[in-house]
């Protein structure tokens, strides 16, 4: 595995662990503020609308890969800096914004994109290519497990505390970055250039990443946070003790994905994984008992993230190389733009009939494991 891609995997570990963090203590944070269920809800989707045009907009500016890293990193220093020296919902949102930190628990960023191609770039065997995106994610979810146990052993929950360790992960951050020797990019110049196969696939993935993305949005980590906290009434420590128990068994699954992926094939591990997972967050709220809700959670866990570095290499196997960094960052707003109404109709959901909430994400996502296997099931790598 080539040394840039390890760094990568660091530097997405240091966003993961702030990204885990953030989601996890906003349902807690707004309401210090005296925001409630509904409201929170409504903020994390504002936060994601305004994420999403971040990510929609950053592509356009033309600047190298890796003063363009470097430029994403600073603004996150500067939204943590921000953060630890005010209180107040609306410029809560503005340093969301600026830093384009994500509240889904998940690295949808405009990082990513960059990431993904330089890791392509340099890991040019398929086999190393999945082992490599198998790597890369874990770390994201080992982080974040890091994370979930940081919030589950403070606990004096001075929020200001926080963001000064968030603000250190950023800052650690931007040092990688400034390591990094990105490879040369060249823009196509205009949309007629792409061939028709390839805007093809890049407009057929961007309408099922969409689906899923949708059902993800009501069940991002902020929203099963907002969710247990609703439903069970618990603490900011025992959501932290959930989630390290979910990330940790997520990150297990993802190392596990590349091994099931070299056997049945990308598509056959996103499908039948995804499948799995959204068969037990429906169960989630069918036994009305915060052990039992764990449990299925975690069940869930075991596989819903298994689609993940199988997806990864998909996209970045499907799509050539000169097109990567254009489709990833199509796919990474696709997938953000997805996942914004979620949290706004998940808040009523929440308030009106709480276990709907589950059952309208997993059948949604199911929609799409089922599209998706019909449209490429003849994918074989």
């Amino acid at each position: 595995m080539h040394a840039y891609t390890l760094l990568l995997t660091v530097a997405k570990a240091f966003r993961s662990f702030i990204f885990a963090a953030m989601a996890i203590i906003v349902p807690y944070y707004l309401s210090s503020l005296g925001i409630n269920a509904v409201y929170t809800s409504i903020v994390i989707f504002i936060s994601l609308v305004s994420g999403a045009v971040f990510i929609l907009l950053y592509p356009r500016v033309k600047m190298k890969l890796k003063p363009k890293m470097i430029l994403l990193s600073g603004l996150m220093v500067l939204a943590f800096l921000i953060l630890i020296f005010t209180r107040n919902v609306y410029v809560f949102i503005l340093a969301i914004f600026i830093g384009g930190i994500s509240l889904t628990g998940r690295d949808f960023s405009a990082y990513q994109p960059v990431e993904q191609y330089t890791i392509s770039r340099y890991e040019q065997n398929q086999k190393s290519k999945n082992t490599a995106f198998s790597v890369y994610n874990f770390g994201s979810y080992g982080s974040a497990a890091i994370a979930s146990l940081f919030l589950f052993l403070y606990v004096h929950y001075v929020f200001s505390y926080i963001f000064m360790v968030l603000l250190v992960f950023a800052l650690a951050q931007l040092m990688i970055y400034l390591a990094i020797s990105f490879p040369e990019y060249s823009r196509p110049s205009a949309a007629s250039e792409i061939p028709g196969e390839v805007r093809r696939h890049i407009s057929s993935l961007s309408a099922l990443f969409s689906i899923d993305a949708f059902g993800g949005g009501f069940v991002t980590t902020s929203m099963i946070t907002l969710w247990f906290k609703v439903v069970y009434h618990i603490s900011l420590g025992y959501a932290g003790f959930i989630f390290i128990i979910v990330n940790i068994v997520t990150a297990i699954s993802i190392l596990i994905s590349s091994r099931i992926s070299g056997k049945i094939g990308l598509i056959r591990t996103m499908v039948y994984t995804h499948v799995i997972s959204n068969f037990f967050l429906i169960l989630m709220p069918v036994i009305p008992n915060l052990i039992a809700s764990q449990v299925f959670l975690y069940l869930r866990q075991t596989t819903s993230q298994m689609d993940v570095p199988a997806r990864d290499s998909f996209t970045n196997t499907i799509i050539p190389a000169d097109y990567r960094v254009n489709s990833n960052s199509v796919f990474t707003t696709v997938r953000t733009l997805g996942q914004v109404p979620g949290p706004a109709i998940g808040g009523f959901l929440i308030d009106a009939m709480p276990p709907s909430l589950l059952y309208v994400a997993g059948a949604t996502k199911i929609i799409y494991d089922i599209s998706l296997y019909v449209k490429y099931r003849w994918f074989r790598d």
